[in-house]
C-alpha cells in the first residue's frame, strides 16, 4: 500500500503512538511494582549502568538506520555492508566496556558496579545485531511488525524483571529485565522479517563517508543530554542518582511517548522533499507546530500536578521527587524543538552545526555541576534547567539564521499552545488547592487541564488561521482523520 508524505506521516505517528502507548503501560506498572520492592539506591545503579551502556553504544553508532532510510533503495550487497559495519563497531564497544567496568565502578566509588557493567557489556552486542531489514520496513512506512518486535520485548522484559524483583530484592532484576528485553527485541526482529545478513565489508568507505559526523553526532549529543547522570555517579550517593533519574523519566514522559513516535516519521517524509524548498518549509513548520501544540502544555501540566503526581503514582519514599520533576518539565520544550532540528541538519548535511552546539550545551553543563558539586541534586536540576533553556535560544537563532525560518513564523508556532497552557496551569493549581486529598488533586487536575487547554487552544487556533494556519491545520487534520475513522467503524 502506497502513502502519501501526510498520511506516511500520520501513519507512523499512530503505529509508534500505539507502541509507545503500549509500552508505557507495560513500564508503568513495571515501574510503579518496581518502586515498591525496590529502594531508590536500587534504581541509582540501574541508572548509572544504563548510562554507561547508552554512552558505550553512542561511541559504535555509525547511523545504519538514516543510512538506510535516506537512501534510495539498496541492494543486498550494500544492507549487509552497512550491518556489518553496525556490528562490527558495537562489538568492539562491548569489549571496551567490559575491561572498563573495574575503571567505571571508582569513578561511582561504588564497587558493585563492576560486575554490573562486564554483565550489562552485552546489550551494545546484542544491538549489532539488530535487523537491518527493520530499517527497509520503516523507510517504507511497513510498521506493523516493527512496532511487534518492540511490544513483545517490553513485556518479556517487564515480566522477568518484576518476577526476577520478588525473589531477589535487588538492582540485578532490572538489569536482567533490560537484557532479557534486547534480546527478546533481536530474535523478534529476525521472526518477523526473516533475511538472514551476510558479512560483508565491501561498501564501508561509502557508507563511513555518510556516517562518520552521525557517528560524533550521536557521541556528543548523547553525553549532552545525558552527561548529568555520569556528574553526579561521581558527586551524588546512589540513592540521589535514583531519585535524580526516576524523576527525569516521569517528568519527560509526556516527550517520550508522545513527541518522539510523532517524530519517527519525519526524517522520511523531510528527506523525500529535501529538494523541495517550499514544501520542505511546509513540512518542518508544520512538524514544529504540532509539536510545540503538545509538548507545551505537556510540560505546564507537569508542572502543575507534580506534587500529587509523586505522592500518589511514586510514594511516599520518593516524595523529594517532586520538585525535581516540577524542574525538569520544562526541559521537554527544548528537546522537542532540538530533535526537529537534528533532523533538518542531519538532511542538509550539516552536522558539524549541531555537533559544535552540543559541545557548547555539553561545557556549560559539566562546568555547572563541577563548580556547585556540593549544593544537591535540587539545586543541580535548577542550574540544568538554566542552560537548557539558554541552549534553546540558541536553537531558534540557528532555525531563523541557518535553516532561514521565518522569525514570525518561530513566534507564531509557540503563542497559542502557550498562552493556552499559562491559563491551564494557573487554574489547575487553583483547582487543585481547594482539595487536600492528593488523589482528588490529580483524578480532577488531569481531565480539567485537558478540556481548558483543548478550548482554548482550538478557539485561538482558529481565530489566528488567516496569518498563521499552521495551528488550524494540525487540528483540522486530527479531526478529518476521527471523522473518517468514525465514518469507517459507523460502515461496517
Amino acid at each position: 500500500m502506497q502513502f502519501t508524505d501526510n498520511e506516511g506521516l500520520f501513519h507512523s505517528a499512530k503505529w509508534a503512538l500505539i507502541a509507545n502507548w503500549y509500552g508505557r503501560l507495560i513500564g508503568i506498572v513495571n515501574t510503579l511494582v518496581l518502586l515498591k520492592l525496590l529502594t531508590p539506591a536500587d534504581f541509582g545503579v540501574a541508572a548509572l549502568s544504563t548510562f554507561f551502556v547508552s554512552m558505550f553504544v553512542a561511541f559504535s553508532h555509525v547511523g545504519v538506520a538514516h543510512f538506510v532510510i535516506s537512501s534510495d533503495d539498496m541492494t543486498e550487497q550494500e544492507l549487509d555492508s552497512i550491518w556489518t559495519l553496525g556490528l562490527v563497531t558495537k562489538s568492539i564497544t562491548a569489549l571496551c566496556l567490559y575491561f572498563s567496568a573495574e575503571w567505571i565502578a571508582q569513578y561511582v566509588n561504588n564497587p558493585a558496579m563492576s560486575g554490573v557493567i562486564q554483565v550489562v557489556a552485552i546489550i551494545p552486542f546484542l544491538s549489532g545485531l539488530r535487523n537491518v531489514a527493520l530499517d527497509q520496513a520503516e523507510k517504507h512506512y511497513k510498521f506493523k511488525l516493527i512496532i511487534a518486535t518492540t511490544m513483545v520485548a517490553r513485556t518479556a522484559g517487564a515480566i522477568i524483571s518484576i518476577i526476577l524483583a520478588i525473589y531477589l530484592q535487588s538492582y540485578w532484576a532490572l538489569i536482567i529485565g533490560v537484557i532479557a528485553s534486547a534480546t527478546v527485541e533481536t530474535i523478534a526482529g529476525y521472526v518477523f522479517f526473516p533475511r538472514v545478513p551476510r558479512l560483508s565489508c565491501k561498501y564501508w568507505r561509502q557508507q563511513w563517508g555518510f556516517s562518520k559526523w552521525l557517528y560524533i553526532g550521536s557521541i556528543v549529543g548523547y553525553l549532552r543530554s545525558r552527561i548529568d547522570v555520569m556528574l553526579l555517579g561521581n558527586i551524588s550517593d546512589a540513592r540521589g542518582v535514583g531519585l535524580y533519574s526516576i524523576s527525569t523519566e516521569f517528568s519527560w514522559l509526556p516527550f517520550n511517548e508522545l513527541i518522539v513516535p510523532i517524530n519517527r516519521g519525519f526524517f522520511s517524509v523531510a528527506s523525500r522533499n529535501k529538494n523541495d524548498s517550499s514544501e520542505f518549509y511546509n513540512r518542518l513548520i508544520q512538524q514544529l507546530t504540532l509539536n510545540m501544540l503538545i509538548v507545551i502544555p505537556c510540560a505546564f501540566g507537569m508542572m502543575a500536578i507534580s506534587a500529587p503526581f509523586t505522592e500518589v503514582i511514586l510514594g511516599d519514599e520518593w516524595l523529594d521527587a517532586t520538585a525535581l520533576i516540577y524542574t525538569l518539565s520544562p526541559l521537554m520544550i527544548v528537546m522537542s524543538v532540538y530533535g526537529v532540528l537534528s533532523t533538518v541538519l542531519t538532511i542538509k548535511k550539516k552536522m558539524k552545526l549541531i555537533i559544535s552546539s552540543d559541545i557548547l550545551f555539553f561545557s556549560g553543563i559539566v562546568t555547572f555541576f563541577l563548580s556547585y558539586q556540593e549544593a544537591g541534586i535540587h539545586f543541580l536540576a535548577q542550574g540544568r534547567l538554566w542552560i537548557g533553556l539558554l541552549f534553546f535560544s540558541w536553537l531558534v537563532l540557528i532555525f531563523i539564521f541557518v535553516v532561514k525560518m521565518k522569525a514570525s513564523d518561530m513566534v507564531l508556532l509557540f503563542i497559542p499552545p502557550l498562552a493556552a497552557s499559562l491559563v491551564m496551569y494557573i487554574f489547575i493549581l487553583w483547582l487543585i488547592g481547594l482539595f487536600n486529598s492528593s488523589v482528588i488533586q490529580l483524578v480532577i487536575g488531569i481531565p480539567i487541564g485537558i478540556i481548558i487547554y483543548t478550548t482554548l487552544y482550538l478557539l485561538s487556533s482558529y481565530q489566528c488561521r488567516a496569518f498563521y494556519p499552521y495551528h488550524w491545520k494540525c487540528c483540522d487534520f486530527v479531526l478529518n482523520k476521527m471523522r473518517k475513522r468514525h465514518a469507517y467503524e459507523g460502515g461496517t
